[in-house]
């Protein structure tokens, strides 16, 4: 009987210790934060203590910048200085300084030590790669939630990004798609997945001749991580 009881115990307090481990793993863990900050060199950031269990994306990393814009470029150079970095930074600058107030273009400091974190805030897993987002500047107040209708496009093709007049076209048609076509219908359909939706409104908002738009294998993604890669 003593035995027995014994046995009993050991399985009473197995069980217990099962389920505080499930307990434990169930925890959310909090989310880490991170604050935006414009250096000499381009844009950084630093980690803020974690706090709460809410996703934290490129559109809350970005808010500044984008209530400034309509249209944000944003470039990650390589890290090695190769030709491709000098290529887009001086095509990017000459971009930037023939466009309007509604359209900012930054640099991301290759120096800063959350390098790779701001990488995977836009789902990219290595550099160099260009994105285009959608801005707040102009929001329609009554569209609802303004993070409803951000959206992003990349490029880290490297025969796009060495050839400053490949540049210039892929930048050029993001820029009119990102200007002219309803941002809550494209943000929508990269949501739901609706791949021919999705073309269809960009070849119809941004008068776009799909193919040269997809020859560039653009990436569109939303605030979070989620991304549909076109061509």
């Amino acid at each position: 009987m003593k035995l027995f009881i014994m046995h009993q115990a050991n399985r009473d307090h197995s069980q217990v210790e099962r389920r505080q481990k499930v307990v434990a793993m169930s925890q959310p863990m909090p989310v880490a934060r991170w604050r935006l900050r414009r250096g000499a060199d381009g844009l950084r950031m630093s980690r803020l203590r974690a706090m709460g269990t809410e996703s934290f994306t490129w559109a809350d990393l970005m808010r500044a910048p984008l209530a400034a814009a309509q249209v944000h470029v944003l470039y990650f150079p390589s890290r090695f200085q190769l030709p491709v970095d000098a290529v887009v930074t001086e095509t990017l600058r000459i971009f930037g300084a023939n466009t309007s107030t509604r359209t900012s273009v930054d640099f991301w400091d290759p120096t800063d030590d959350s390098f790779g974190e701001a990488l995977a805030l836009f789902n990219l897993r290595y550099p160099p790669a260009l994105i285009l987002t959608t801005g707040l500047r102009n929001l329609d107040a009554s569209a609802g939630d303004p993070q409803d209708s951000l959206y992003c496009i990349g490029f880290s093709d490297k025969n796009l990004l060495g050839e400053p007049a490949s540049i210039a076209e892929a930048v050029n048609i993001a820029h009119e798609i990102l200007m002219r076509c309803d941002r809550k219908e494209i943000a929508g359909y990269i949501r739901g997945r609706r791949m021919s939706a999705l073309l269809r409104a960009i070849g119809r908002g941004a008068d776009v001749v799909l193919e040269e738009f997809l020859r560039f294998h653009p990436k569109l993604g939303l605030p979070g991580g989620f991304s549909l890669e076109l061509g």
